[in-house]
C-alpha cells in the first residue's frame, strides 16, 4: 500500500555553499517552543551537570505532522548546590505537539510525561507494534518506560517491562537485533559517579571521566507480551565503558544491524551482530576504536550514513578533538579520513557534541551538521557548524564551511548538546532543534533550497517490526543512487524523525526505490513523482 501526499515547493538550484539566502531561521518564539535544559544548579560543578541531555522528533499522535520531546535535567540534594531562594526548581522533561500549522503547544501534563527525574537520553519505537510510539527515557538513576495509550497519552509501565535500569543511562536506541520482528532495546550507560570525589587538575572545574570507572551497558530482548528480558552478557555487551551515543546499522550489509557505542575518554565498540542473539566487539580490526592518531577520543554520539554515495554506511562521530569521520571501505573495514576531507581543519578548535549526516539542501549529497559547547564552563560558548559536502577538485568529495551564509544561528554561540533533526512543517527540507545547556533551545525551519526535488518515506513493517527500523532503502534517480537505512538513534542521546529523508537535486522523479525489510523481504517499487511524503507497507509474509 502507498500513500502519496504531494506538497509544493518554490524552484532555482543553488548549492548549499553558495547560497546567498538564509537557509536556516531561528523559529523558536513565533513556533511556541520554551524549553531551557536545565541541571538544576547555577553553576556547572560537576561531570553529571555538564553531561547535558538529547532530544527527538516523532509523531506520538499519528496525525501526519512531527511532535518535539525535550530532556531535562533537576535538582537533586546533596550534588546540586542549595538554591538562593530556599526552593529547589521543579523540573520536567516536555512534549510539545505539532499543530499542523507550524506552531507547537506544550502537552507535557496532559500526556504525561512529565519525567522528573535527570534526564539524559530518548528513544521512541513501537514496542508492543500496536502502530504508535512508545517512548524511553534514560537517567542518572531509574530509566523510564512510557507506553504510548493511542490517545494523546502515555503510561508509564517501566516496572512491568523490566527496563527500569538505575545506572547511569545515557545515549539509548531501539532495534530488532534478533530479527523476531519486535524491538529490543539497547542502553549505552556513562560512569560510576561519586559526587564526594573531588581530586582533579587545577586548570578544571570539577573532575573529568577519568575519574570513575565505566559501567557495563544494557541489552534487552523484547519478550513480545509487553516485557524484557536483560540479557546484556549472554549477547557480549556488558563489557564496562563510558558510552556517550549509541547508533544501531547494519555497517556490514548482511541483513542485521550491529551497534557502535561512542565512549569517553576510551576507546569506542563496534558490535557486530553474529546472528543468534550474540555480538562480537570488532572496534579495533574494524579501524574504528581509535581516531587515525591513535588517540581515545573523548567521543560524544555517533551516526551512520552514506555521505559518498557507494552504497554503504560511513560513520561519524563528534569529539571533544577533531571529530571522526570513518569512510567505509568494504570487507569490514573504515578509514579516518577526518582531516583529508576537511573536517578536522574545521571543527578542530570546538567540542563537538551532536553531530547528524543530513542533506540540508536537497542536493542528493549529505552534509553534516555538529553542535558545539564546552564541557566545563557555561561561558565558554561556541559556534555550531554546517559543513556542506561538496566536490573535491581532486577528485572525491570534501567538505567545507557553509555556515556563515546559512543563517545567523550558525554566527552565534552556545553551550550546546542534544539536537534532532525533522521536516516538521511537512515542507520536504529538514528542519533541526538543538538543546543547549542552560540556554534557551533553538528550532531553526529550514527556508528551502530552491530547485532541489526531495522524497520523504514513511515505513510500516509486517513481518518485520512495525516501524521498520533496519530496513534499507535504495533510491535511483536518474544518474543518483543513495542508499539510506532506518534507524532508532541518533547523534548525541537524541533521535531524529523517523521518516527517511531523501534530497534528489534537479530530478523531478525516481526511477526505482527498493527496500529489503529486516523480514529479508525485498520490494520495489518504479516511476514515481519526487516531491511527496510516501507511506509504504511491507507485503504481507
Amino acid at each position: 500500500m502507498k500513500l502519496r501526499l504531494p506538497l509544493s515547493l518554490v524552484l532555482v538550484c543553488m548549492p548549499l555553499a553558495a547560497a546567498a539566502q538564509t537557509l536556516y531561521r531561528d523559529v523558536t518564539a513565533e513556533a511556541g517552543i520554551h524549553f531551557t535544559h536545565s541541571f538544576g544548579d547555577e553553576h556547572l560543578s560537576s561531570i553529571l551537570e555538564a553531561t547535558g541531555s538529547g532530544c527527538l522528533f516523532f509523531d506520538y499522535d499519528r496525525d501526519g505532522y512531527m511532535d518535539l520531546f525535550a530532556v531535562n535535567g533537576c535538582y537533586l540534594p546533596g550534588i546540586s548546590d542549595p538554591p538562593a531562594s530556599g526552593h529547589p526548581p521543579v523540573l520536567v522533561d516536555h512534549l510539545f505537539h505539532n499543530q499542523g500549522d507550524g506552531t507547537f503547544v506544550d502537552v507535557t501534563d496532559r500526556a504525561g510525561v512529565g519525567d522528573p527525574g535527570y534526564g539524559m537520553g530518548c528513544a521512541a519505537g513501537d514496542y508492543d507494534n500496536d502502530g504508535d510510539p512508545d517512548l524511553y527515557v534514560t537517567n542518572y538513576g531509574p530509566n523510564t518506560l512510557y507506553r504510548n495509550n493511542g490517545d494523546g497519552t502515555f503510561a508509564d509501565v517501566t516496572a512491568q517491562a523490566g527496563v527500569g535500569d538505575t545506572l547511569w543511562g545515557v545515549g539509548t536506541t531501539s532495534f530488532d537485533y534478533d530479527l523476531d520482528g519486535d524491538l529490543d532495546l539497547y542502553v549505552g550507560n556513562y560512569l560510576d559517579f561519586d559526587p564526594q570525589y573531588r581530586l582533579y587538575y587545577a586548570a578544571d572545574d570539577f573532575p573529568g571521566p577519568l575519574a570513575y570507572p565505566g559501567q557495563p551497558d544494557r541489552l534487552y530482548r523484547n519478550n513480545g507480551d509487553g516485557t524484557f528480558a536483560e540479557v546484556s552478557r549472554a549477547a557480549g555487551v556488558d563489557k564496562p565503558g563510558r558510552a556517550m551515543g549509541v547508533v544501531a546499522g547494519d555497517y556490514d550489509d548482511d541483513g542485521d544491524q550491529d551497534l557502535f557505542v561512542a565512549n569517553d575518554a576510551m576507546e569506542h565498540y563496534l558490535y557486530r551482530n553474529e546472528g543468534k542473539g550474540a555480538f562480537v566487539d570488532v572496534a579495533l580490526e574494524a579501524g574504528v576504536a581509535f581516531s587515525t592518531n591513535g588517540d581515545a577520543s573523548s567521543s560524544m554520539g555517533g551516526d551512520f550514513a552514506d555521505f559518498d554515495l557507494d552504497g554503504d554506511l560511513d560513520l561519524l562521530v563528534p569529539d571533544m578533538g577533531f571529530n571522526n569521520l570513518y569512510e567505509y571501505q568494504g570487507k569490514g573495514y573504515y578509514q579516518d579520513r577526518t582531516a583529508d576531507l576537511g573536517v578536522a581543519e574545521l571543527s578542530g578548535q570546538y567540542i563537538g557534541w551532536h553531530g547528524d549526516f543530513l542533506d540540508c539542501d536537497n542536493d542528493g549529497d549529505l552534509d553534516l551538521f555538529i553542535a558545539n559547547g564546552d564541557a566545563h564552563r557555561l561561558e565558554d560558548t561556541q559556534q555550531p557548524l554546517l559543513l556542506a559536502n561538496v566536490p573535491d577538485p581532486r577528485g572525491g568529495r570534501r567538505f567545507q564551511d557553509a555556515g556563515p551564509g546559512a543563517g545567523p544561528f550558525f554566527t552565534r554561540r552556545y553551550v550546546a548538546r542534544g539536537g534532532a533533526a525533522a521536516d516538521y512543517d511537512n515542507n520536504g527540507d529538514l528542519d533541526l532543534f538543538v538543546l543547549n545547556i542552560d540556554q534557551p533551545s533553538v528550532l531553526l525551519r529550514n527556508e528551502g533550497t530552491p530547485g532541489n526535488h526531495w522524497l520523504l518515506l514513511s515505513l510500516k513493517g509486517r513481518a518485520s517490526n512495525r516501524d521498520g527500523i533496519g530496513a534499507r532503502v535504495e533510491v535511483r534517480a536518474g544518474d543518483l543512487v543513495q542508499i539510506a537505512e532506518k534507524n532508532g538513534a541518533s547523534g548525541y542521546m537524541s533521535q531524529n524523525e523517523p521518516r527517511l529523508h531523501f534530497g534528489l537535486g534537479p530530478r523531478d522523479h525516481i526511477d526505482l526505490l527498493r527496500i529489503r525489510w529486516p523480514s529479508g523481504k525485498t520490494q520495489e517499487l518504479r516511476d514515481l513523482p519526487a516531491d511527496q511524503v510516501l507511506a509504504i507497507e511491507e507485503p504481507a509474509p
